[in-house]
Order: structure tokens, then C-alpha cells, then sequence
């Protein structure tokens, strides 16, 4: 009988062997996926820090583009700058000629004549 009792406290004692075993297997899996999700946190952490590094730049750059486009100024009155540039093209641009028969013989002083007479507004409108 206790020979019996020897083979079953044996046949137990395998058993425990067995199990704990599996467990250290599945403990060693535990570890193993542990680990591998610490890399991953590593990784991401790292990543999350180049991502603050480049948003912190990025809004520097946006910051300095931002100044010197401040510097860039229309005047505000759009309208007017295009009434000015209208009317600098039609200065700019040659006036149609009217037919003549003929020409005076001296044409001397004929500027001064045109200005005198209001004729040639000159560089005053702008």
C-alpha cells in the first residue's frame, strides 16, 4: 500500500512539474509581449517628441512668415489703387491723333502753348 501511495505522490508531483512548467512558458510569452509593447511605448514616445519638435518649428516658420507678410502693405483702398492704376494707363497709353490738312510751318513753343491752355495735365494727377 505504500508503494501505491509512493507512485501516486510521484505521479502528483509530475503533475506539478508539468504545470509549472506550462507556466513559466506562459510566463516567459507574458514577458516576452511585455517587452515588445514597452519598444513599441518607447517608439511611439519618441516619435510623439520629433512630432512636438516639428509643430513647434512649424509654428515658428508660420510665425515668421506671418511677420513678413506684415510687412507687406496695400493701403487698404484696393478701389483706389485701381482708379490710380486706370488712370495711369490711359496716361501711358498714346493719344489718337486728329486728322490735320496741313501742318503749321513752325511748331516752337507748342508744348508751352498746351500747358498754358490746360491741355497737358503732366505728372499732377498722381
Amino acid at each position: 500500500r505504500m508503494s501505491g501511495e509512493i507512485t501516486r505522490a510521484t505521479s502528483l508531483v509530475a503533475e506539478i512539474a508539468s504545470a509549472a512548467q506550462e507556466q513559466a512558458t506562459g510566463l516567459q510569452e507574458v514577458n516576452t509581449a511585455v517587452n515588445e509593447m514597452d519598444q513599441a511605448t518607447q517608439q511611439n514616445a519618441a516619435m510623439a517628441e520629433q512630432s512636438t519638435a516639428a509643430s513647434q518649428a512649424l509654428a515658428q516658420e508660420a510665425d515668421r512668415l506671418a511677420a513678413l507678410v506684415g510687412r507687406f502693405r496695400l493701403g487698404g483702398d484696393v478701389v483706389a489703387l485701381r482708379t490710380m492704376a486706370g488712370k495711369m494707363a490711359q496716361a501711358a497709353a498714346p493719344a489718337p491723333r486728329p486728322a490735320r490738312a496741313a501742318a503749321p510751318a513752325s511748331n516752337h513753343g507748342s508744348a508751352a502753348r498746351k500747358a498754358a491752355n490746360g491741355g497737358d495735365r503732366g505728372w499732377e494727377e498722381f
